[in-house]
This record gives structure tokens, sequence and C-alpha cells, in this order.
């Protein structure tokens, strides 16, 4: 079957559950469903019950005399956690953001959603839109990346995708849980300007393109107050300023007084003071509530707010009528979804190096696969182990896997269809992998490392990675085999960047990421050609001495205390590339950065200001001899009335499948809030009326070829072409030239189109392009 044609059947299976209502109607339904509660009915509505100790993560107490059944809340962003074996295990969601694919995202967020819905879980605790500060921070491998747009961009898509299925989605962590260690006693120092254009960045989008339903807050503290107790963030940003309507729960035990209920925390889960069954019933709030309304500490207000927030948003996903009952055990391993997982695991590796065209393979007669990352996982509780291939880091965030295709399984099947002998190593000993590697043809080393969240320890590292070294002599591994095979390809499983001294030895270096079940069937398809990797890395990838930031390894104190692990966050808004750009230096692979079997190029920039943001259109050509999937990028530079400002600012992309020879133009509208910074001053956006937006198109963010210029008052320039390098400011960044590679356009169960008819079923193109957002 071609893939195209199970993504028409996956849009048809996932349709959207109930008709949407806005936001007024389910005020409206809510307060008269309100309008009889009791002040006990309410505190039950929004304090967790069995403090996890029963089916779900999370419990509400139903309500029998009103037909409410009770609430179910579960985990996570990469399926249905704690489902035996029964659910999907996806990809990370870092992956999915690799494929720089708005459509598929979407169709992940509704397969998940249908696989929460058909097990009646109200509330799905995803996704994640935290920002990729440090490489070596635990959970990075939960979110989409470095860039406050493109984060925002991918957890829009997800969000939408849940909640078409009547699932609310869980939009998470509010904000600033950007590292591991001592989350639960730290503070996330963050200047005003970062906070806003950085941090609340993504969940601003997700509040008023994707309307998410709820929001979690975070374990930390920012700027000294913990989020779960902070008014300003809860209150006066988020539900007053932002505008948002839905409900704010609070991560496991992420509350630590009552004074977080009068802060503008909707829902306390999972309702015990802390973890263990000691605390089912000893909350922060229940019963507590009521005796501080009676001392005038709270207002009936703020419990009649907070009672309406959760229905309201029950409302409005659909749920208070006729939702399944909840049952975590329903098959939901479909063909559907294994051919979703495994197309998204194929367009996510990210081809890093591919010297002499060494991929796909062809004309060998004898592979070697060496590693233990390429044989069968064991399957171990919450991923807490790393012992055999990398599926999912370790945390609240994987899921029980049925199964997980082994690279050396996948690649075995797949080299017969070529009369391929096989032999492998499946240790990480440097001898045998030698050994192995010396008489094939191709040799392929499978190399780990792994991270996740803080509660488990894992080969001593607690969340947070202690380095970004290769895990298991991985390094020494890939040099023995290096030695004796000219043709060595790596392939990395990681939540994200790690050390790299190998580079220069090898041929072929491939970034698998954290693909889910169908990761050997996934890589197989790249590394055979039957797929072309399309992937592009979602962060700048560098040696960890070069980032503005990392985090810190302290002794642990309590949560919640005044005793605090301090970050800083005193590279402001120059995350990522952009510290990058401001520091002039080279990264060893940019934020964008990924190649192909074929070659494309860029050309025919044109940029035009209109009422609802800048309309940018630009041609691309497959200049190679395969089909392949090119993903072009623009970058704004502001007008230089913004001061102490990033060079460069990634604003827009799309992803076009091109057949050998093909050329279509592209067109990408920045909307106005995209064209605005915020003005500490004003206390608001503001888009500037004077000067003029250079506009960047290319591949990367250290390869844009193409350069025109805008006046900001919508006046236009004659647009330039340059070649080679882009002026930085004061610093050159350098192109980076993608290799090119002839292979065969295999069209076999997996096909790496997606159709446009298949877009238009997952993607609304017209709110895409025509978003016109206040300025706030």
């Amino acid at each position: 079957m071609k893939f195209s044609s199970v993504l028409s059947t996956v849009a048809l299976l996932f349709i959207s559950k109930s008709l949407a209502i806005t936001w007024e109607e389910a005020d409206a339904k809510a307060r008269e469903w309100c309008a009889d509660l009791t002040n006990e009915e309410k505190i039950s509505i929004i304090t967790g019950r069995e403090n996890m100790t029963g089916v779900c993560v999370g419990s509400i107490d139903p309500i029998e005399r009103k037909g409410f059944k009770g609430l179910c809340l579960q985990d996570g962003p990469a399926g249905v956690r704690f489902g035996k074996g029964t659910a999907t295990s996806w990809q990370a969601s870092i992956n999915s953001a690799a494929t720089f694919d708005r459509t598929l995202l979407r169709k992940v967020g509704e397969a998940q959603g249908n696989e929460f819905y058909q097990r009646g879980i109200n509330f799905a605790l995803a996704p994640s839109v935290g920002i990729q500060r440090a490489p070596a921070s635990g959970r990075i491998w939960e979110s989409y990346g470095e860039d406050p747009f493109y984060v925002g961009e991918c957890g829009t898509e997800v969000v939408k995708g849940i909640q078409s299925q009547g699932v609310i989605a869980t939009s998470k962590h509010f904000v600033g849980n950007d590292q591991e260690n001592n989350r639960g006693a730290s503070t996330s120092n963050i200047p005003e300007q970062a906070l806003w254009e950085v941090y609340l960045a993504p969940f601003y989008r997700l509040v008023n393109d994707a309307e998410t339903n709820a929001i979690m807050s975070s374990y930390n503290a920012v700027n000294g107050t913990y989020t779960s107790e902070n008014k300003r963030l809860l209150t006066d940003i988020l539900k007053d300023k932002m505008g948002f309507q839905g409900m704010v729960m609070s991560d496991w035990w992420g509350l630590y007084r009552i004074d977080s209920f009068g802060a503008g925390l909707d829902m306390n889960m999972p309702g015990g003071k802390y973890w263990g069954p000691d605390y089912v019933g000893d909350s922060f709030w229940g019963e507590h509530i009521q005796e501080y309304i009676d001392q005038g500490i709270f207002t009936q207000e703020r419990l009649d707010d907070a009672a309406l927030r959760v229905i309201r948003a029950l409302f409005k996903a659909g749920q208070m009528e006729n939702f399944p009952e909840v049952n975590l055990y329903v098959d939901t391993l479909t063909e559907e979804n294994i051919a979703l997982n495994r197309k998204v695991g194929a367009d996510s590796n990210v081809l890093l190096k591919n010297d002499e065209s060494v991929l796909p393979i062809k004309g060998v007669k004898k592979i070697a696969v060496i590693g233990k990352d390429s044989m069968p996982a064991n399957f171990c509780e919450d991923m807490r182990c790393a012992d055999g291939t990398l599926a999912l880091g370790w945390g609240s965030g994987t899921t029980d896997f049925k199964y997980v295709i082994d690279p050396l399984s996948a690649i075995t099947e797949r080299a017969k269809k070529d009369n391929i002998e096989v032999v492998s190593s499946g240790e990480d000993n440097s001898e045998a992998g030698a050994e192995v590697a010396k008489d094939a043809d191709l040799a392929i080393v499978f190399v780990q490392a792994d991270s996740g969240e803080e509660y488990i320890t894992v080969e001593g590292n607690a969340g947070d990675r202690l380095n970004l070294d290769l895990w298991h002599g991985g390094n020494e591994l890939i040099d023995a085999v290096a030695s004796v095979n000219k043709n060595t390809i790596v392939v990395i499983h990681a939540p994200g960047p790690v050390n790299v001294p190998f580079l220069d030895k090898v041929k072929g270096v491939v970034f698998a990421g954290m693909p889910g079940q169908e990761s050997g069937h996934a890589i197989a398809d790249v590394l055979f050609g039957d797929v072309n990797p399309s992937g592009h890395l979602p962060y700048t990838w560098a040696p960890r001495e070069d980032y503005p930031t990392d985090v810190k390894y302290e002794p642990e104190y309590p949560d919640g205390g005044e005793k605090m692990t301090v970050y800083d966050y005193n590279e402001g808004l120059f995350v990522g590339y952009r510290w990058f750009d401001k520091q002039g230096i080279e990264p060893t692979f940019a934020f964008g950065y990924g190649l192909s079997y074929t070659t494309f190029e860029y050309s025919n920039l044109e940029a035009v200001m209109e009422e609802d943001g800048l309309h940018v259109t630009l041609t691309v050509t497959n200049t190679g001899d395969v089909a392949g999937a090119a993903v072009p990028m623009i970058f704004l530079s502001f007008p230089d009335i913004v001061k102490d400002y990033p060079s460069r600012l990634f604003k827009g992309f799309d992803k076009v499948m091109l057949e050998a020879g093909e050329s279509k133009q592209v067109n990408i509208i920045v909307d106005n809030h995209d064209l605005s910074y915020y003005d500490v001053d004003a206390e608001k956006f503001v888009k500037p009326e004077e000067g003029e937006y250079t506009v960047f198109a290319g591949s990367n963010a250290r390869d844009l070829p193409l350069k025109t210029t805008v006046l900001a008052n919508g006046e236009c320039n004659s647009d330039e072409e340059v070649s080679g390098n882009v002026e930085n400011d004061e610093d050159s960044v350098d192109e980076v030239d993608a290799e090119t590679e002839n292979a065969e356009d295999s069209a076999d169960e997996v096909d790496s189109e997606v159709d446009a008819e298949n877009a238009e079923d997952s993607v609304d193109e017209t709110a895409l392009k025509k978003r016109a957002y206040k300025l706030y």
C-alpha cells in the first residue's frame, strides 16, 4: 500500500467526535450546569482523588445526582501511558518536530487523540512546549526544539489534532521548566522580554490559535515565585492578558501550599500533598478551601470560577454527553497507527553526513550491523534502563511498549530483497565489532545516549544528562569499526545533540532520535533508499561549551521550599541559533540542517507587506535525480529601531515534495504577531512602523542564499539574490552545501510523499495563511 493511501485512510478514521462550539457557547452551557452545585461538589471537581493510586494517573470524583461520571487524566506526549501494551508507542515529540511537516504533526495528534478517546480518557497530558535551552536537559525529547515560533507551530497542530477527537489537550509545562535538576526547588529567573517572546510564545499560539482547553503549570518557580502560586503568570498573564478560557491544573504534586488556589490554579493533581498512598484524601486543597473561604482569605467567586473553568472546558470538548467509559486496555494498535508511526519515524531521520554517496545502500554484498543499540530493547518500567535499541526516553512521557522493531531485524529483513548478507555484533564491544566489520562492504554502527525525568536515575543521570558523550563506549566502538572499514555509517539514537569526535572518520551519519515502536523499520526505510530522508534538526548542534547556558547538578532541595537552585536566563532572547549568530560561533550542525538523497535550489524570493502580515513567495527546484521533500525556511531581520535584538529570527516554513527536476512556488505568510516584538516599557507587543525587514530564505539557519527587504510601512524594495554567504550583521554565516545523492526512487509500502489531498484532511490551509492575531 502506498503511504499516501494509508494516510488517507487515517484521515477518514479520525473524524471529529463532535461539532465544535465556541467558548461563549460552552460558557453559557457551563454556567447553567454549575448553577445548582454545592461548594462541596465544586471542590470535588477541582481536587484530585486517589492520589494516582487508581486506574488513571489523575482522577476527579463523579457527582451522581448530576450524571457527572468524573474525569480521567492520563499521560502523555508519546501516547497513552500504562496501557499494558494495547496502545501505540509513538515517536518522541522531538522526532515529530524533525519532520517539519504540519500535516504529519496534525495526523499524529488526531491518531493519539483517538486512542485516548476510545479509552474514555478526558484529558491527554500533552503536548509539552518547553524550550530547549541546554542540550543536556532531560526532557528535551518531549518537546519540539529551541525556537519558540517553531515549538508553537508544532504544538498547535498536535493540540488541534487531539482536540478534534473530543479529548482535551493539556499543554505543558507553564512555564520555564527547561531542566530537571531540582525542578521542584528551582527558580527560572527570566528577563521580561525573553519571558514573553521565548517562553510564553508557544502558549500564546496554543491559546489563541489551537484553543487548547487545558494548561498544566510547572514545578519550578519563575523569578522567585513557584508557578503554581504565581498569580501574575496564571491570572494576570495567562487568563487576563492572553484571554485563556480553559482551566489550569498543577503538575503532579507540583503545588506546595493552599496559596496556589488563590493564585489562579483551577485543579489540584493528583490531589494528595505528596506522593504515595498515605496521602490519599490528604490534600492542600479539599475541605481546606471552604475553611479559607469562611475565613475571608479566598472568595466564593474564586471557587465558582475554578469549577466553571473545568466544566466549560468539558463542554467545549463535547464531553458532557456520551463520552466513553474508562477502559485503559482497549486495543488500538491498528495497522494505520503502526504505518503512521513508521512514516513519521522515517521522515524524522536527519541525514547529517553522506560522503561519497555512501547512502542509500546499493551495490554491496555484505553489511555488518554493530552495537547493542541495534538489538531488541529490554522493557523496564517507565523505560528506566538503556538496554538494547533506544525508542523513547524515561519518565512519565514514555509508554508501555508491546514491541519495538529493532534495527538488526529490520535491516536483515530488508536486505533479503537485494540478496545482501547481514552479519552482526550485538554488543558494545570494540574488538568484536571490528572483527565483524573488517570483511563487510559496509558497516553500520548503532550508538545511543539517553535522558528523562528527574524522579528516575539511569546510569548516574538523574533526568538531565551528565554530559553529551555517547553511552556504553560508543565513541570507542565507532573508532574501532571505522579503522577497519572505510565505509562506516553511524546511526545515533538520542534525545538531542551528542559529541561527535568521530565525524571525520566515518562516511555517513544518521540521527534517528527516539522513533518509537517502529524504530527499526523507519531506519531501514531510509538506509535502503525506500524513503528519501527529509528530516531537519529543530535545534542547533554544537559542543556543550558553545551554548549560552547549561543545566546544574546541585544537591537535592525539598520541593516547594525557600532553598532553590537558581537558573539565570542571562542569554535572554538569544536562545539556540540566535546565540550562535550573535557570537559568530560556527555550530557542528545548524538549526534546520538535514541532507537528502537529492539536492534543491531556491530562487525568485519576493516579499510583500499586506494588512494581515508579510506574504513571502519563493521557488524551490529539485535539481537532483530522485524525488524528495524540501523544507524552505524563512528568517527575518527586524528594523533597526528594534534594539538589542537577534540578527535573524525563524518565522516561516513549508514542506514541499518534488519529483526530480520539478519546481514549485511556495507561499508563506508571517502574521502580524510574528512581525512584532515585546516592548517592555509599553508592556505589549508592537509592530514596527518604520524601517525595513530583511527576509532571508534557504534550507537552514546557516544556508540562506536568498535575501530581500520590505519596508515596515508596506512599501516594497527590489529584491536581491545572494550566493554563498549571508551577512549576519558583524558576523559571516557560512553556507553549508547539501550533499548530492542518486538513488532509485522506491515507492514501496511506505511512500515519502504526503499528497495535497491528505494535507487538506489535516491542515486548514486558510487558517495557516490568514491568521491575524491581536497584539496584547
